[in-house]
């Protein structure tokens, strides 16, 4: 499923109250704002709801208004939660209601009967962690699998001199994050055709590439057989190995590594970046913005980019683009959506996507 929109609130009343307002997002977004204004913040509301939805995470305060879309219509989702209680669950697909939850008491549609039925579930437990049933109730599955096919990456935090080690017998932790590269570069280097378009794209991005492979070490304290990543740039003689790498190649690697193993599985997912070409020089930032977006553009994955840099602004599509601003505990977004005439007559002008978006041009369209 595609997740086309998301309000959120939490500790209304409180001095901490927080909330965003009419995100609206498409297959490719890039979300951009200034610094402290809530990219990131939005970002962990969005991943956090996957993972409370997949019992990764406990159950957090908030209250979720959410819109999905797929080839069956359009899905609303609406979550309350406080001091781990469930207050308040309701489902709707194409305006249909599917659920309705109040505490331990509740409605549920049955796929078999079609009929709403009564249901008590535990107050600290969300539906679809009660009554999972494929036949019974397929809404509460495509929630769950929107959820499970979710993958959350921060560029910022990714170093050469980190190795992240998976969980052998869960074989989803090479995918976390960016740390467990290594370890999916061994499997992805077994198909040639993988390989092949990994090296093409960190030729693409500016870094000419003859050659990667995984040169495996001993290392105190770790463990035996700790993989690490060389690359032979064509302009050089030697190889270099991860530890020489700075942050920004070693992240663009580890990111385009990630991109063509997911591709390669060929299954709808949402993929998330925080901070993207944090590290990388403008060019490589750029370039590697829009081979991402030219290799999920007509597939099964949505993705959803952070950056406050200026030539990723003016280098994307400006439908893509959602920009955040904060007045006090409130941040409201502002897309192709929800201010469409504002939008088609900037892109008549020719001026850059940065310069729209700068304070001073956004006020002035905001208020006209």
């Amino acid at each position: 499923m595609l997740l086309k929109k998301i309000n959120y609130f939490e500790k209304k009343g409180k001095p901490n109250y927080w909330e965003i307002k009419d995100v609206n997002l498409d297959t490719i977004n890039l979300i951009i704002g200034l610094n402290a204004t809530g990219k990131t913040r939005l970002i962990s509301v969005i991943s956090n709801l996957a993972k409370i939805l997949t019992k990764k995470l406990k159950s957090l305060n908030g209250n979720w208004e959410l819109e999905f879309l797929n080839d069956k219509g359009v899905f609303n989702y609406k979550i309350e939660i406080s001091n781990k209680i469930v207050l308040e669950e309701k489902i709707k697909k194409n305006g249909i209601l599917l659920l309705k939850r109040t505490k331990e008491e509740g409605q549920i549609m049955s796929s078999t009967t079609n009929e709403m039925n009564p249901f008590a579930p535990p107050k600290e437990e969300l539906t679809l962690h009660v009554r999972r049933d494929q036949k019974e109730y397929p809404f509460l599955e495509e929630l769950y699998n929107w959820a499970n096919n979710f993958y959350g990456y921060t560029f910022s935090n990714a170093s050469p001199h980190q190795v992240t080690m998976p969980n052998p017998n869960v074989p989803e932790t090479k995918l976390e994050d960016l740390g467990t590269v290594p370890y999916l570069l061994v499997e992805a280097l077994q198909k040639q055709e993988i390989k092949k378009r990994i090296m093409e794209d960190f030729s693409t991005i500016g870094y000419p590439t003859k050659e990667i492979a995984i040169v495996k070490q001993n290392i105190a304290g770790i463990g035996l057989g700790i993989p690490f990543i060389e690359v032979q740039e064509k302009d050089l003689e030697c190889s270099t190995s991860q530890f020489a790498m700075s942050q920004g190649m070693y992240r663009a690697f580890a990111l385009l590594v990630i991109i063509e193993y997911i591709l390669s599985a060929n299954k709808h997912c949402t993929i998330v970046i925080d901070d993207l070409g944090e590290g990388l020089d403008f060019e490589r930032s750029s370039k590697i913005m829009n081979l991402l977006f030219d290799k999920i553009r007509d597939t099964k994955i949505q993705l959803i980019v952070t950056s406050n840099d200026r030539f990723l602004i003016n280098t994307t599509n400006i439908k893509y683009l959602n920009l955040l601003e904060r007045m006090g505990h409130v941040v409201t977004a502002f897309n192709y959506i929800n201010n469409k005439e504002k939008f088609d007559e900037f892109e008549l002008t020719g001026l850059n996507n940065f310069d729209f978006f700068s304070r001073k041009m956004y006020k002035e369209n905001k208020n006209d």
